[in-house]
C-alpha cells in the first residue's frame, strides 16, 4: 500500500548525535565522483582547537574544504585547500592547521586498505556568538523501540543507520535522507527517518540570529534484538491522507499556554475507525512539555481522513498510526515552505496525450513545456491554477499545464508534521507527442 509498517517492541536503544561540521563525501557529488569511495571518520579536531584556529581579525563564520589523501594509521596527508568561504580571510589555512587531528578508518567496507585514496574534508569555524544546531529533544528508548523494523526482528538482526537532515529556523528537522544503514535490506534507514519528526534541535545561529539550513548527522543504533516477535499492534507511519487539518484550524489550535513561544511540536499515536477517521489518540511526544501542544494535536486529529477504500480500512483497523505535528505562533510571519511534495495522484500517459495542445499538433511541434502556479488545498489538490510560462510560446502549453495540475493531488500532510494547505506551488510539466497515439478529441464549442 505504499507505507511503512514497523513493529512495536520493548528494548533498549541508543541515539547519538554526530553534530560535527564536516560533510560526508557524498554530500559533494563532484568529490564523490572524483574519489569513488566514502571514507568513515573516526576522529575530528577538538572543539577547543577549532575555536583557537579561528582567523584573527575576522568577525563572521567561515568554511573551508581540503582535498587530501588517506595516509598511514588513518591520518589525512598531502592536503591542499579546495574551497573556502569567504575567500582570502584565512579559513583555508585554519583548516590545514586542524586536519592533523582527523582520522578515518584504514580499511573500506570490503576490508581493503584505503591508503593513498583521495578524499575531501570540510570545516566550519564559528565566529563568537555563532553556533551549530544542538539537541533540545531526543526520542526516548520507547520511541526508538517502536520503530524497530519488523523484518529485522524476524531475521534476528540488530542494526544501525545514519540520517542526514537540515534544521529549520524553529529547530525542526526536514529534508532528511538516509546516509547509510547496516545491515542493508532490513529497513533500519527507513525506521530512523520515522524518528525525525519527533526530534528537536536548537537552530543554527549566525550573526546572533537563528537561521535555517544547519546540517546534522544523526546515527541511530539498535544494539539488541528482541527474543520474541511483538504481540502489540503494528505501527504505521506516513499514510496517504485524503484530508488533513487546514492552516486556519492549526492557527486556531495554538495553545494559550504557549504564549511567548515561537513554535512547538507533538506526536500522536492513534487507532483507525472503519470510516477512515482517527480515534483513541494519545500523546507520545510533546516539546516543550506542558505548553498545550499535545492537547492541540488531539483536537486537530479529528480533521484527518484516510485515503483508503472501506476494504483496505478494515485491514488497517488493528494498526497503530503515528502522526507528527508542528506548531508555529500564528502571529509570526509564515515560515512554511513546500519543498518535496509527495504525489498520490498524477495524470496517466493517456491523460497526458489527451491534453497535448491541438495547436502544437497542427504546427508539427512534438514536444514542449508549460508551468502552472497553483494554491494547495487541505485535501492536497491544486486550485486557482494559472499558466505562468510555456515554450514554445503561443501553442497552449501553459493551458495544458493547468489541465494537468487540476488532476494532480499531493499528500496533504507532510512527513515532518505540516499541512500543505494554502501553500503555492509552481508545477513545470514537460509534454511529448507520440505520432502513434490517437489525436485528442476536438474541443467542444
Amino acid at each position: 500500500m505504499g507505507f511503512l509498517v514497523l513493529s512495536r517492541v520493548v528494548l533498549l536503544a541508543l541515539l547519538a548525535a554526530g553534530l560535527s561540521s564536516h560533510a560526508f563525501a557524498d554530500e559533494d557529488p563532484n568529490a564523490l565522483q572524483a574519489t569513488g569511495w566514502r571514507p568513515v571518520w573516526t576522529a575530528w579536531a577538538p572543539r577547543e582547537k577549532v575555536r583557537a584556529a579561528f582567523p584573527k581579525g575576522v568577525t563572521a563564520t567561515g568554511t573551508a574544504a581540503l582535498d587530501c589523501k588517506a595516509g598511514p594509521a588513518g591520518k589525512l596527508v598531502d592536503c591542499v585547500i579546495a574551497q573556502e568561504d569567504p575567500v582570502g580571510q584565512g579559513f583555508g589555512q585554519a583548516a590545514l592547521s586542524l586536519v592533523g587531528y582527523e582520522r578515518i578508518k584504514t580499511e573500506d567496507e570490503k576490508g581493503v586498505s584505503v591508503a593513498g585514496r583521495p578524499l575531501r574534508t570540510w570545516f566550519t569555524l564559528l565566529a563568537p556568538g555563532d553556533a551549530e544546531p544542538d539537541w533540545l529533544k531526543r526520542p526516548t528508548a520507547n520511541d526508538l523501540a517502536a520503530v524497530f523494523p519488523k523484518k529485522a526482528i524476524e531475521a534476528g538482526m540488530k542494526g544501525r543507520a545514519t540520517i542526514l537532515c537540515k534544521v529549520t529556523v524553529e529547530g525542526f528537522l526536514e529534508a532528511c535522507k538516509v546516509h547509510d544503514e547496516k545491515p542493508t535490506g532490513y529497513d533500519f534507514g527507513a525506521a530512523a527517518l520515522q524518528l525525525a519528526p519527533q526530534l528537536r534541535m536548537t537552530p543554527r545561529i549566525r550573526g546572533g540570529r537563528p537561521v535555517a539550513g544547519g546540517d546534522v548527522t544523526i546515527p541511530v543504533i539498535w544494539p539488541n534484538v528482541p527474543r520474541d516477535l511483538p504481540t502489540g499492534p503494528s505501527l504505521v507511519m506516513d499514510l496517504p491522507w485524503a484530508q488533513a487539518p487546514t492552516q486556519a484550524e492549526i492557527n486556531a489550535a495554538w495553545p494559550k499556554e504557549a504564549a511567548g513561544l515561537a513554535s512547538g511540536q507533538a506526536a500522536l499515536r492513534c487507532e483507525l475507525e472503519k470510516t477512515g477517521v482517527l480515534r483513541d489518540c494519545t500523546v507520545i511526544t510533546e516539546s516543550p512539555r506542558g505548553k498545550g501542544f499535545g492537547k492541540a494535536a488531539k483536537t486537530l486529529s479529528k480533521s484527518f481522513r484516510i485515503n483508503f477504500s472501506p476494504e483496505e480500512v478494515r485491514e488497517l483497523k488493528e494498526l497503530a498510526i503515528d502522526i507528527p505535528f508542528r506548531f508555529r505562533d500564528p502571529a509570526l510571519p509564515e515560515g512554511r515552505k513546500l519543498t518535496a511534495p509527495r504525489w498520490v495522484q498524477t495524470l496517466s500517459a493517456d491523460g497526458m496525450a489527451a491534453v497535448y495542445p491541438a495547436a502544437a499538433i497542427k504546427a508539427g511541434i512534438k514536444s514542449g513545456s508549460g508551468a502552472a502556479s497553483c494554491v494547495v488545498t487541505a485535501e492536497g489538490r491544486l486550485s486557482a491554477c494559472r499558466a505562468v510560462r510555456e515554450a514554445p510560446a503561443g501553442l497552449d502549453f501553459g493551458a495544458a499545464a493547468v489541465k494537468v495540475a487540476s488532476v494532480m493531488r499531493m499528500n496533504p500532510w507532510t512527513k515532518e508534521g505540516d499541512t500543505v494547505d494554502g501553500l503555492v506551488i509552481t508545477l513545470p510539466i514537460a509534454f511529448t507527442w507520440d505520432d502513434t497515439a490517437p489525436a485528442p478529441p476536438a474541443a467542444p464549442k
